[in-house]
């Protein structure tokens, strides 16, 4: 008797391909894989606007107080936009804001382990931590479109390995007999 499994070996196969091809362009085409991922995140916050300000006007004609859905909704229509057509400015700017995150999350984290290093055992390890996030907030000031890069190539490298496990899975499953 074959199992669920067994009988659709090929979706594991048909993941590992697409996981592959996701896994290639990371590794080969990261700076237009960075644009995409940009372009795409800009379309969904002008997708979310849109559907703000529609439940802005049917708030309205609900004769309900409509004007946080339809300012929220058309700062979101404008910076969608915005993303959209300037994505490469757009990732910069986030991925240095995502620096400064870090800088200053790993400065607490400091500040938090010393203050607390009699209460919490492991103290030197929430230092690591802090440390770990003030060279990544360093580094991805200093040269964010690096950082992304290789950031992205690392994962690209990971789905390109997964790919290939999830295909060789595929296939044992496939030849293998079922009772």
């Amino acid at each position: 008797m074959k199992t669920n499994l067994h009988k659709n070996w090929w979706v594991l196969t048909v993941n590992g391909v697409l996981a592959i091809l996701f896994g290639g362009l990371a590794l080969f085409a990261t700076e237009a894989m960075l644009l995409s991922i940009s372009m795409y995140f800009g379309l969904l916050v002008l997708v979310g606007g849109v559907i703000l300000l529609l439940g802005a006007f049917d708030q309205k004609q609900k004769k309900k107080n409509y004007s946080l859905l339809f300012t929220e909704g058309l700062i979101s229509i404008i910076l969608g936009i915005l993303i959209m057509i300037f994505p490469g400015q757009t990732l910069k700017l986030f991925l240095i804001f995502i620096g400064v995150w870090a800088l200053l999350l790993g400065i607490f984290k400091i500040y938090i382990a010393i203050a607390m290093r009699k209460i919490i055992e492991f103290w030197y390890l929430i230092i690591g931590g802090g440390l770990l996030l003030l060279g990544i907030g360093f580094l991805l000031l200093l040269d964010p479109a690096y950082v992304a890069g290789f950031v992205l190539q690392v994962v690209g490298a990971i789905f390109v390995i997964l790919g290939i496990m999830l295909i060789y899975f595929s296939f044992v499953i496939k030849n293998s007999k079922t009772t």
